[in-house]
């Protein structure tokens, strides 16, 4: 019998493909698809016919305010003998949104069409109204009320508030707000999640153009169409939906059981990201490198943003890679958003006028001047390899370009921990890692001062700041049931329960995988270990030094390195298991 998990990853990856030919303008058949996994060619046709069906409720490719120079036929004609159209407001390849006159009750509405022929059958129809009935059971001030469904010669209807004004996406491209904005902002639409939580119901779909803000500047969650409730998602009766960037990773991995609430917290944390620096945190045109990154990449702010302190901190917790990393509800979040300081930041952009030139001076003393007369440099047979060893210092120097590759295949459960001193580099660094690109690996590193743990699952940070300079224990068990990250011997976070790697691919030093370029590590390390099983489960004692295990034991060393034991190229495995490494450093590197 298959792995459930297995599968909804290979439909989660299956699934992208068919979407990124879809952007093409190709329809590719799922038979296609599947030819390496025909077991699976009717549930990823389902997958796939429920996305075409959702589509035009929810395709964020419409364009607002444009000039329409075609004459379009809707404009003028009554829809159930009693929407009558007036204008067309955004257009797209699934449907259109117009403006209409509820003579009725006397008010305009927004009228929102299917095209024809993206509704096949009366059962996608039937499918459709009822998606839309149950959004119109929503009434509060911050999410877009729907009032009524319906159909007229083939199309199908919605009607909901007609929203003057314009969507969150347009101003941040147009005129994007202040921080405290968009702290306000975040929490007003936090607000609207909450009562839809409340309510049994996950959005799903956050993203800036699902949010319009009206003439007062209030926003208004829509298009809840795809909203699901939590007893279908726990039932596995909801299909994965949403727009690829704004995806939480237990969506694109395949951990249906994790998604809930959170998952809107995840898109509301990207929505603030965007509307904080004008981009998306996974900036990238290429679908898969989008997937990638979602689902391992944490993402940063640079001081090239003027940002208070706070608000990144919320933001980066409401990315968090496994939904228990992020708050808890949408309510918690918005507390956080109006508790904040969020002044200019002027105090820190003086402090980085200051003293730049005084950390380079330290820095440089630190981790070049000292040890340069003792430091041992052996030219290996690799391009442009050396081994950078300070046998005073019993350490080995990564200087963010430089690693070790072992001959020991990644593998679960097992567990890694090492002895690391980091340089004060504000960036993602892995300082052990067996990453493929597009399917992952498994490692350990440092993500802006704070530790996190990889996994093929999706992995998680935890919001934990390490000192630079200062020596470090960091450990993660990857077991079946969870994961577990202690920094010091004691326990900081717990993530999901870890796969069998799918692609071997062997554990690296100093690197997030074998064929990477960037993510190196930048500092030192004194000793590691790689062991099989799960030698932690509760705090501990950190050994100081690593030592070789007995052969019965559950937990085994195979692979122990310390910094004073290296032979030219040639980094020696004091476990007995024969896993000796070869150093590597690589030029022109793109970090």
């Amino acid at each position: 019998m298959s792995d459930p998990n297995t599968t909804d990853e290979i439909l989660a990856t299956l699934l992208l493909h068919w979407e990124e030919a879809w952007d093409q303008g190709r329809d590719l058949p799922p038979e296609t698809l599947c030819a390496q996994h025909p077991h699976l060619i009717e549930k990823l046709r389902d997958r796939i016919a429920a996305l075409k069906q959702m589509a035009w409720m929810t395709k964020s490719d419409l364009e607002h305010d444009r000039s329409i120079n075609e004459p379009d036929t809707m404009v003028g004609r009554t829809l159930a003998g009693r929407y009558h159209i007036e204008t067309l407001i955004a257009e797209g390849g699934f449907g259109r949104v117009y403006r209409a006159f509820d003579p009725e009750l006397q008010r305009h509405v927004a009228l929102k069409v299917s095209k024809s022929n993206r509704v096949s059958s009366p059962e996608q129809a039937n499918q459709l109204l009822e998606e839309a009935r149950r959004a119109a059971k929503l009434r509060h001030p911050g999410i877009v009320s729907v009032y009524d469904v319906g159909r007229d010669d083939g199309l199908v209807f919605i009607v909901s508030d007609l929203i003057e004004g314009q969507s969150l996406a347009e101003m941040i491209e147009r005129n994007r707000p202040k921080p405290s904005d968009a702290a306000r902002i975040i929490a007003d639409v936090a607000d609207g999640l909450q009562f839809a939580h409340d309510q049994g119901f996950v959005h799903r779909d956050i993203k800036p153009a699902n949010i319009l803000i009206d003439l007062q500047g209030r926003p208004h969650i829509t298009d809840f169409g795809i909203a699901a409730t939590v007893e279908q998602i726990s039932k596995g009766e909801a299909a994965t939906s949403g727009t690829l960037a704004y995806m939480a990773p237990e969506q694109l991995s395949g951990d249906s059981h994790l998604i809930g609430t959170r998952t809107d917290i995840h898109a509301l944390g990207v929505v603030l990201y965007e509307v904080l620096t004008g981009k998306n945190p996974f900036d990238t045109d290429v679908p898969s490198s989008v997937r990638e990154q979602i689902i391992l990449r944490q993402p940063q702010f640079t001081t090239t943003f003027d940002i208070p302190d706070d608000l990144q901190r919320i933001c980066i917790r409401c990315l968090s890679k496994h939904p228990s990393g992020r708050f808890n509800t949408a309510e918690e979040l918005a507390a956080a958003l109006r508790n904040i300081k969020t002044g200019t930041g002027v105090s820190r952009q003086l402090w980085w006028l200051v003293v730049p030139l005084i950390a380079s001076l330290i820095a440089a003393m630190i981790w070049f001047g000292k040890g340069s007369v003792g430091d041992r440099k052996v030219q290996t047979n690799n391009i442009n390899s050396t081994v950078d060893v300070r046998p005073e210092e019993g350490a080995f120097f990564f200087d963010g370009k430089s690693r070790i590759i072992t001959p020991l295949i990644s593998f679960a459960p097992c567990t890694l921990e090492v002895w690391f001193r980091m340089a004060d580099d504000r960036r993602e660094q892995f300082i052990i890692g067996s990453d493929v690109p597009h399917n992952f690996g498994i490692g350990i590193g440092v993500n802006n001062h704070n530790p996190i743990a990889e996994s093929i699952r999706g992995g998680f940070h935890v919001d934990q700041p390490i000192t630079p300079g200062k020596w470090t224990h960091l450990a993660a068990v990857y077991g079946p049931d969870e994961t577990k990250l202690f920094v010091d011997g004691k326990k900081i976070g717990v993530g999901a329960a870890t796969l069998l790697p799918s692609i071997q691919t062997h554990f690296v030093i100093g690197n997030v995988g074998e064929d990477h370029t960037n993510l190196f590590f930048k500092g030192q390390v004194r000793c590691l270990r790689i062991s099989k099983g799960e030698r932690y489960s509760t705090d501990f004692e950190p050994e100081f030094s690593f030592k070789p295990d007995a052969a019965d034991s559950a937990h085994r060393a195979i692979l122990i390195f310390e910094g004073s034991k290296a032979e030219k190229d040639r980094v020696i495995d004091l476990s007995g298991e024969g896993n000796d490494g070869k150093w590597e450093i690589e030029d022109d590197l793109s970090r």
